[in-house]
């Protein structure tokens, strides 16, 4: 099922990206929002294996929607509702953000921003799995890397590093690098 890559926030997500009127909202609870027989996962968020990849820092940014309708909508091959930054803060006080892009009622893409705590951007992406399919001449790095929720492009800048999931869909990596050379475009200096 489409909902359960955004794991326990996709129904809090779904509904933030439905209901809000303004770019940025806060949404407290657990984030336990999964329709009964919806299987929960964890949506993926780079990981710091042993080697040289940095460890990251979360959120640096207060808005990560670093692409708009029909950016997303190029991306993913359908059209889809103006993306929403939502954030589910949980009941042990941490807070998960994202900018979420929904095709109906279903989230179909995400993108999160990070930095790194040593090293470049581009030292992270190019450090990352074996599997990841190298996209060349995009920021200062880009790889697709498959996940099970769906492929992830992690894009590099001089100062972030942008991670953009899309689930259920392959998108061209001509349709990669519009959205990376779009994302690049709104990042901060």
């Amino acid at each position: 099922m489409r909902r359960s890559w955004l794991g326990p926030a996709a129904g809090v997500l779904a509904v933030v990206a439905l209901a809000a009127t303004g770019c940025t909202v806060t949404v407290p609870g657990s984030g336990v929002g999964t329709p009964p027989g919806v299987e929960a996962a964890e949506a993926p968020v780079p990981t710091t294996p042993p080697g040289p990849r940095s460890g990251l820092d979360v959120d640096p940014l207060p808005d990560e929607c670093l692409l708009n309708a029909a950016e997303f909508g190029q991306l993913v091959g359908a059209t889809v509702r103006p993306p929403m930054q939502g954030s589910v803060q949980r009941d042990d006080g941490s807070r998960s953000a994202a900018c979420v892009a929904v095709d109906g009622t279903e989230p179909v893409a995400m993108i999160n921003v990070y930095t790194v705590r040593s090293g470049t951007p581009a030292d992270y992406v190019r450090a990352g799995p074996a599997s990841r399919r190298d996209l060349q001449d995009v920021g200062d790095a880009a790889a697709v890397i498959d996940t099970a929720t769906g492929p992830t492009m992690q894009l590099a800048s001089p100062r972030y590093l942008v991670t953009i999931l899309v689930a259920g869909r392959a998108p061209s990596d001509d349709a990669w690098r519009s959205a990376a050379a779009a994302a690049l475009s709104r990042l901060p200096a």
